[in-house]
């Protein structure tokens, strides 16, 4: 309540649809000036139309297909395996992804993701990812502001059984997030996923949509649940080959299934309207270094 006012004013107003419109309203910048300046050409994503993306997106809260070379999906595998990642999100469980299992063992704890951060600091391709300017006009436009890079995050999710608990804090039960009154997720896969790895799930036109439970009592959902109010046709388990990428509007109801036979590397990169001075890559420890 001290630190942060306006981040918690967010998180109370945002889950309601009429309270985002209002503060949308009141802060509204335009964002042409901005649109004007950006050169689509330096793109990695040259076949990418922005208009039909954003189109998608507010019809749906997702747009697949904004796939990355794979020169670039190398690079990027490449400084996952030579970075330390931490286990559980813990800065103090770090390892390298190839000792995972002697770090399991010298911990005591098994793991069910390994996190990376600073990505954008430690790796040249992630910090020209987060500036490409096809990324920033399909935010610009879908956010209707110059967007604000929120930060990124890059993850394993490790193949094996887990416990309720685990999934739950591992983000994989249904849920939808609250960063700010508009925002949007980009995601790609750095290694294969089928229905094995740990596709991620999207409830398509969840972000229109919700019932009163789901705005008022905001919690992990079951399955069953969620496909008793969107449909089972509204779920869309999205796999794809190393280097597929997708948009989504996070208030859309989405999760990762838990991998089963194989684990999965994903990068996010997000954008919103507002800095609240809370940027993911930093936020858990901001003094953790590019450990190569």
């Amino acid at each position: 309540m001290t630190k942060n006012p306006k981040w918690l004013l967010m998180r109370k107003v945002a889950r309601f649809k009429t309270g985002r419109a209002i503060m949308l309203f009141f802060s509204k910048r335009s964002n042409h000036s901005y649109l004007s300046l950006i050169n689509e050409s330096n793109s990695y994503f040259k076949d990418v139309n922005v208009d039909e993306v954003v189109g998608n997106l507010k019809s749906e809260g997702l747009c697949l297909g904004i796939n990355l070379p794979e020169n670039v999906v190398q690079e990027i595998v490449q400084f996952a395996k030579s970075t330390i990642c931490y286990g559980n999100r813990k800065p103090e469980l770090g390892f390298y992804y190839s000792q995972k299992k002697q770090a399991q063992n010298q911990s005591g704890k098994r793991f069910t993701v390994g996190s990376y951060f600073n990505t954008a600091l430690c790796c040249p391709a992630i910090k020209k990812l987060q500036n490409d300017p096809k990324l920033l006009a399909i935010a610009a436009k879908y956010l209707d502001a110059q967007p604000v890079h929120q930060g990124n995050l890059m993850w394993w999710s490790f193949a094996g059984e887990t416990s309720y608990r685990e999934q739950s804090q591992a983000a994989q039960f249904f849920h939808y997030d609250i960063d700010d009154y508009r925002f949007v997720k980009f995601f790609f896969y750095l290694t294969d996923v089928d229905e094995q790895s740990g596709p991620h799930v999207c409830v398509r036109g969840s972000h229109k949509k919700k019932s009163i439970s789901h705005t008022l009592l905001r919690k992990r959902e079951i399955d069953k649940d969620i496909i008793n109010y969107y449909g089972v046709e509204s779920l869309v388990n999205i796999c794809g080959q190393a280097g597929f990428g997708f948009v989504e509007d996070p208030f859309c109801f989405h999760k990762g299934i838990p991998p089963t036979h194989k684990d999965r590397l994903i990068l996010q990169i997000e954008f919103a309207t507002t800095d609240y001075q809370m940027q993911h890559d930093l936020r858990e420890n901001s003094l953790l270094k590019c450990i190569q």
